[in-house]
């Protein structure tokens, strides 16, 4: 299915398929029933994020040049509101170790109907790839086993299991891999 069939291109902050990114964002941390002003967050989240420091966002389309995936990530820095919420949940020790050169792999999503087809793990290499960072972390629900599964087959560890990053009723890993 890989083969010719699907592309992987950048994005930024200005791009054409920015609406279309949101939409699968939405479709896949909200479901199918998302609002208009759920939209139009996720694509001002995106968009914010999109200006911070070594941002890189990839898109993955289709034949049809339908956006079938994305992933994206940027430096994480001190100042940041959710590098400060990770510190809140590690030790000094993880800090220092996770923190401190960090590329943070935000966020990923891959159309239902395209999982399981090697995309996601393809935009997770890709987006990793020629990283100058040493470390690169990233968090996902305690419940999304197939998230948490690609994630240890890419060789990321579990830093801290049931961390209170955003609130206490939605858990998350934290996870933690060597990029040099």
């Amino acid at each position: 299915m890989w083969k010719g069939s699907v592309t992987i291109q950048s994005f930024h902050e200005h791009d054409a398929d920015l609406n279309r990114i949101g939409k699968l964002f939405c479709r896949t941390f909200t479901g199918d029933h998302y609002s208009d002003s759920e939209l139009e967050d996720a694509v001002s989240n995106i968009t914010k994020h999109a200006g911070y420091e070594g941002f890189k966002g990839l898109k993955a389309k289709n034949q049809d040049d339908r956006l079938i995936g994305f992933a994206y990530g940027y430096f994480s820095l001190p100042h940041q509101f959710y590098r400060k919420r990770l510190e809140l949940q590690l030790t000094p020790e993880q800090t220092a170790k996770w923190l401190s050169d960090c590329f943070e792999f935000v966020e990923m999503a891959v159309n239902p109907g395209y999982r399981r087809r090697r995309v996601g793990g393809h935009l997770h290499d890709k987006l990793l790839e020629n990283s100058p960072q040493k470390t690169s972390v990233l968090t996902t629900s305690v419940d999304n086993f197939p998230a948490i599964q690609l994630y240890k087959q890419k060789g990321w560890e579990v830093v801290k299991a049931d961390a209170a990053v955003i609130s206490e009723s939605q858990l998350q890993v934290i996870m933690g891999k060597g990029l040099s």
